[in-house]
C-alpha cells in the first residue's frame, strides 16, 4: 500500500468496522502500482489522470464501483482536510455511470423533498387535499411502510415530540413537514378547486380519525398511487420538476439520510435492522447449504451499496 501510514490513519478515522476497513485496504492496494509509477499519492492527481486508472481498476462491475468510489472520495476529502501536501480535488470530479439516474429518482435531505413537494402540490396554506398527499410522502421519508400510511390515526401523530408512534416504534416528523401535518390533523374540510366553479369551495372530509381522510370516500393505497402518478407526470411534462419519485424511493432516501446522520455522529453504518424488516413476513426458497442469515447478509450488502451510491450522487 503506497503511503501506508497515511492511508491507515484515514481508514481508522473512516470506519470502526473490520469488514469495511479490509475493503478500503484492498482498494488502496489496487492503486499501489499506479502510485508507484507516479511516485505520488492518488489524492494529489487530477481528474484526467485518475479517470483511466479508475476505469481500469474498478472495471465494469457497478456494485464494486459505488463503494470503491465512495471510499476514494472520502479519502481525498480527508487528505485535503488534514492538509496532506499536494492533495487536490481531482478524485471528487470522478463520476460513475448511473449517478445521474439516482439524482433524478431520490432526494438528499428533508429540504430536498420539500422542494419537490412544492413543485408538485398546492402550498400547505391553500388548505387543499394536497396536504394529505404531502403527509403520505413525509411518512414514507420517516420510515413508515406504505400499507400502514392509511391506518395512521391522528392520535399517533405527536407534534410535540415531532414523531409518529406506531407498531411499538416511533418515526421522525421533519421540520419541513410540520405545516402539512398540522393541516391534516386540524382541518375538518379541504378547499376544492374545480374549473366549473368561479371560486374554490369547502368540502367536508370523510368522518373518522385517520390522518389520511379525504373528501370522497375511505382512502385506499391504489387511489393515492393513481393520483400521485398523474400529478408527478403533469409536473414532469410542465417542467416544474425533473425528479421522478415514488413512495419506495422516498422511503429509501429517508433511510439513507438517517443513516448518514448517524455516520456523521460516529455511529457505524449498519443496515441489519433494515434487512430484518425487509424480510419480515416473506418466505424464501433456500438452496443447498444456504441459510436465512446468508440472505439477510446479502440484503444488508445491497443496502450498503445503494447507500454508497446515494452518497456519491449527492456528493455527501
Amino acid at each position: 500500500m503506497f503511503n501506508e501510514e497515511q492511508k491507515t490513519r484515514f481508514i481508522r478515522s473512516y470506519t470502526k468496522s473490520l469488514y469495511t476497513a479490509n475493503i478500503a485496504a484492498g482498494i488502496f492496494n489496487k492503486f499501489e502500482e499506479h502510485e508507484q509509477k507516479w511516485q505520488a499519492d492518488l489524492c494529489t492527481r487530477s481528474a484526467p489522470e485518475l479517470q483511466p486508472i479508475i476505469d481500469e481498476v474498478i472495471g465494469a462491475r457497478l456494485k464494486s464501483r459505488w463503494q470503491t468510489l465512495s471510499i476514494l472520495k472520502e479519502y481525498t476529502k480527508w487528505c485535503m482536510a488534514v492538509k496532506i501536501p499536494g492533495a487536490c480535488d481531482g478524485m471528487l470530479h470522478i463520476e460513475a455511470p448511473g449517478i445521474e439516474k439516482v439524482r433524478r429518482q431520490m432526494v438528499s435531505s428533508p429540504l430536498h423533498l420539500q422542494i419537490y413537494l412544492d413543485q408538485v402540490f398546492d402550498a400547505e396554506s391553500m388548505e387543499t387535499i394536497d396536504n394529505i398527499y404531502r403527509c403520505y410522502y413525509w411518512m414514507a421519508y420517516g420510515g413508515i411502510q406504505e400499507e400502514d400510511t392509511i391506518s395512521i390515526a391522528r392520535s399517533d401523530v405527536d407534534l410535540r415530540q415531532m414523531a409518529i408512534h406506531y407498531h411499538d416504534t416511533s418515526v421522525p416528523i421533519y421540520r419541513e413537514a410540520l405545516p402539512a401535518f398540522q393541516n391534516a390533523l386540524q382541518l375538518t374540510s379541504f378547499l376544492y378547486n374545480h374549473p366549473s366553479y368561479t371560486h374554490p369551495i369547502r368540502r367536508d372530509r370523510v368522518p373518522g380519525d385517520t390522518l389520511m381522510r379525504g373528501i370522497k370516500s375511505t382512502t385506499k393505497i391504489m387511489s393515492i398511487r393513481s393520483v400521485l402518478s398523474h400529478r408527478s407526470s403533469e409536473a414532469l411534462k410542465s417542467q416544474k420538476t425533473e425528479l421522478q419519485l415514488s413512495f419506495y424511493r422516498i422511503w429509501l432516501s429517508g433511510l439513507f439520510y438517517r443513516m448518514y446522520e448517524r455516520e456523521r455522529a460516529g455511529v457505524p453504518v449498519d443496515f441489519s435492522d433494515a434487512a430484518v424488516n425487509f424480510m419480515n413476513g416473506k418466505t424464501y426458497a433456500l438452496s443447498g447449504r444456504e441459510k436465512i442469515e446468508h440472505k439477510q447478509n446479502r440484503i444488508e450488502r445491497e443496502y450498503m451499496e445503494d447507500y454508497q451510491r446515494w452518497k456519491l450522487a449527492f456528493s455527501i
